[in-house]
């Protein structure tokens, strides 16, 4: 089931004064999309949660983990593409959030053979939209959560999702898009709670990044709190040159189990957010 929202975009247009309504499809509760690269036509609607029932690889390549972490911005901008190809090199989880869902991306992902699990957070101009994870390894499993947003009433989304290791661990990982627009914190720590929740039973390792909207002193105590109750660590890079807002950074890594090798900032006019790449390696 699904329902049409209709909202004014007084906020998201208000320096162009538009004032235009539009309507959006929001489902009634979080629900999946896949596209899995050895079924060309499975793009569609999975329900709330994805199990794998087939032989589940390593996602990992010889204890080598090496992961994009980027709001793509709807891939709004012309060199998203290119972007996305350069950034996806050599790279076994890509975890985009804004991703839209349109033939464009959908083309894409056949051309790199690579799968993805997408929340289908709502759709407007029949893309689908919310938090994506593509990769060349399906999961073990995945669940989408989706969390309103008190103001304008579109859902943010988030995507709890299990890989194997070759060590025989299971890594969970959380991509997470905040909500943002709140004068409280309220909306947004319930948010948090509940994924820090679905984390609470796990016991190996766990990586949860994405676009925090971490905009205050309120949200990131929040946010460093909720991680260290999961003995989280953050990812410190040595340029950092993440998507600010009010002098805070938005996006964020955070790793438990996993050694860190590398992380960087790469500077791109592809999106309204500059893509983070970060490397790990298993724990002997």
């Amino acid at each position: 089931m699904k329902r049409k929202l209709g909202i004014t975009l007084f906020i998201l247009l208000l320096l162009s004064g538009l004032g235009v309504t539009v309507a959006f499809d929001v489902p009634d509760s979080p629900q999946l999309m896949a596209f899995l690269s050895s079924e060309p036509s499975s793009s569609a609607l999975r329900g709330h949660c994805y199990h794998n029932e087939k032989q589940i690889a390593p996602i990992d390549v010889q204890g080598q983990l090496n992961v994009l972490v980027w709001n793509i911005y709807k891939e709004n901008r012309p060199d998203w593409k290119s972007a996305l190809t350069q950034y996806s090199q050599h790279k076994q989880l890509i975890l985009l959030q804004e991703s839209s869902f349109g033939p464009e991306l959908h083309q894409w992902l056949i051309q790199q053979k690579l799968s993805a699990l997408q929340v289908h957070a709502f759709s407007v101009f029949e893309k689908s939209a919310g938090v994506m994870n593509i990769s060349g390894r399906k999961p073990v499993s995945a669940c989408a959560y989706t969390a309103e947003e008190p103001w304008i009433r579109l859902p943010k989304s988030a995507l709890v999702a299990y890989y194997m290791l070759s060590q025989h661990q299971t890594l969970a990982v959380v991509n997470i898009h905040a909500i943002n627009f709140s004068l409280g914190i309220e909306a947004f720590q319930k948010q948090l709670q509940q994924l820090a929740s679905a984390l609470s039973s796990h016991q190996g390792p766990i990586l949860f990044a994405g676009d925090f909207n971490s905009w205050n002193e309120s949200r990131i105590q929040l946010i460093h709190q909720l991680m260290a109750s999961l003995s989280m660590q953050e990812v410190i890079y040595p340029k950092d040159l993440r998507k600010q807002f009010l002098s805070h950074p938005l996006d964020h890594v955070y790793y438990r189990g996993l050694i860190l090798t590398q992380a960087r900032v790469e500077q791109t006019t592809a999106s309204d957010h500059n893509p983070i790449q970060v490397s790990f390696a298993l724990p002997e």
